[in-house]
């Protein structure tokens, strides 16, 4: 465990060293997901919530896309002395995308589908609430798919003239058809055919890590099947709300929508 976890944090850049072997990436970005590393036997505390650490003392932790200039942790020792530590966070730039030409039914959903909606958001919030002991998410992350980046996370949307809410991840344009793999492995915690974002698979990789894959074609994976790093998850698609064949892709720190697209290598 200990070695595939160093294995992330070295691909995210050196880790910014302190007294007490606290660490955490010596970059830090709203919107990014990091790998720290803190004393064994020691708790750590970010928010107001202890976060969960492996055996060897490595915890993966997440920023807002709105992140303030700082964030701290404070860490109790196993000895019971404790001490907070701040570091600061790189603005991230977020641009402004307009969609035109979606089904009206798409953007103002008629009331006889609210509670479908409904239904949707809380099998979403209820598989994204895995907290797992899997460790997958200490691997290099590979791209689900190759394709152009045609929305980024965090863009403000404009859909068919109207604000809405920010984007959640990165979409991936690619021809329909082409297969979306895994960029790690984990278990599949949810396979379902949602209103908005048609046929979806989500993935833990352990620790509150979770991915999410949107617009699928077809499904090549079933829930709570264990895959590998590159395992076949379907295929890309437009079903749901989609103008075109793209995969939506997001990943989750429990409750927390970060951006994908600072964990990957270059294409």
């Amino acid at each position: 465990m200990m070695v595939r976890l160093f294995f992330l944090i070295s691909i995210f850049g050196p880790l910014a060293a302190t007294a007490e072997e606290f660490r955490v990436p010596d970059t830090l970005t709203q919107g990014g997901f990091y790998v720290g590393k803190a004393p064994k036997e020691a708790e750590v505390w970010f928010r107001g919530r202890r976060v969960r650490t492996t055996p060897a003392g490595y915890f993966p932790f997440g920023l807002n896309w709105k992140e303030g200039k700082k964030v701290s942790f404070r860490v109790v020792n196993g000895d019971g002395t404790e001490k907070t530590y701040s570091f600061a966070v790189a603005e991230q730039k977020y641009d402004v995308s307009v969609v035109d030409g979606l089904p009206p039914k798409m953007v103002t959903p008629p009331p006889e589908v609210q509670e479908r909606i409904k239904q949707d958001s809380i099998r979403v919030r209820e598989a994204r609430k895995s907290d797992s002991d899997l460790s997958d998410f200490g691997k290099p992350m590979i791209w689900p798919v190759k394709g152009r980046i045609s929305g980024h996370f965090g863009n403000h949307r404009i859909l068919n003239g109207e604000p809405r809410s920010p984007h959640t991840g990165m979409d991936i344009a690619a021809p329909e058809g082409t297969p979306v793999v895994a960029p790690w492995g984990g278990r599949v915690t949810m396979v379902a055919d949602l209103y908005y974002t048609g046929n979806t698979v989500i993935i833990d990789h352990g620790y509150g890590v979770s991915t999410v894959y949107c617009h699928l074609s077809s499904v090549d994976v079933e829930q709570n099947q264990e895959i590998e790093q590159g395992a076949d998850l379907g295929k890309v698609g437009m079903t749901g709300r989609a103008t075109g064949p793209h995969l939506h892709w997001g990943l989750n720190w429990y409750g927390e929508r970060l951006n994908p697209e600072l964990s990957l290598p270059s294409p």
